[in-house]
């Protein structure tokens, strides 16, 4: 018995040098794997982050849609409101008031009719749209134009050249509304595409949106 220990010696020493050399190895590859967990549990913490801060930017994205979508409504039914005798009354205005005048304007660039170019009073040349304005009136479309108007592609330019309208006293919708009812149904769409155009490219929230432009009287 003592004869085949001796004989086994080397063998067994042989595998406790093996045993060690290995647990040398595990012991590395668990260093590496504890540093790999902890950058894949750092890397799913981040993107547990990102999805929290996109899933909070999406909500409040979506709950201002919510909110703009009513006053969309309210600006079509504003529209729906009007009658082709409306429609006539201002086309029938040789020189119109400042309100009417400057809400159709505003319809113009919205729909991208040009004005004309006339004299100024200074002498000056200068655009006019009111031509342009009664031109467009006479499509027995137009209304219906406005109500399928396409409010999520709204050109930058067009939206930047509306804007200074919205300051204007003639264009405040208690003003419009005694000059003409037509043209305060105009003015409430108008005010309607640019707030749903601030809301819709996340240029601000609706609650910064003024109070003007999100009510409408009938």
């Amino acid at each position: 018995m003592q004869d085949e220990l001796t004989a086994l010696q080397p063998e067994l020493v042989k595998a406790g040098k093996e045993t060690d050399a290995a647990m040398v190895v595990i012991a590395s590859e668990t260093v590496e794997a504890d540093k790999v967990k902890v950058l894949v549990a750092k890397d799913e913490a981040s993107a547990s982050e990102e999805a929290a801060r996109v899933k909070a930017i999406k909500d409040d994205c979506e709950a201002d849609l919510a909110r703009a979508m009513p006053l969309l409504n309210k600006a079509i039914a504003a529209l729906d409101t009007l009658s082709a005798g409306d429609i006539s009354q201002v086309k029938g205005f040789s020189s119109p008031p400042a309100p009417v005048k400057l809400v159709m304007e505003a319809v113009c660039i919205c729909k991208g009719v040009k004005p004309t170019r006339v004299q100024q009073p200074d002498g000056k040349m200068g655009d006019d749209y009111w031509d342009a304005a009664k031109k467009m009136l006479m499509d027995p479309k137009f209304l219906e134009s406005l109500k399928k108007y396409d409010k999520d592609n709204i050109k930058a330019k067009i939206v930047k050249k509306i804007r200074p309208y919205l300051l204007k006293k003639d264009f405040q919708l208690k003003v419009v509304k005694k000059a003409s009812k037509a043209a305060y149904g105009l003015c409430s769409w108008v005010r309607a595409m640019e707030a749903y155009d601030r809301v819709a490219k996340g240029t601000c929230c609706i609650s910064q949106i003024p109070d003007d432009c999100l009510t409408i009287h009938y």
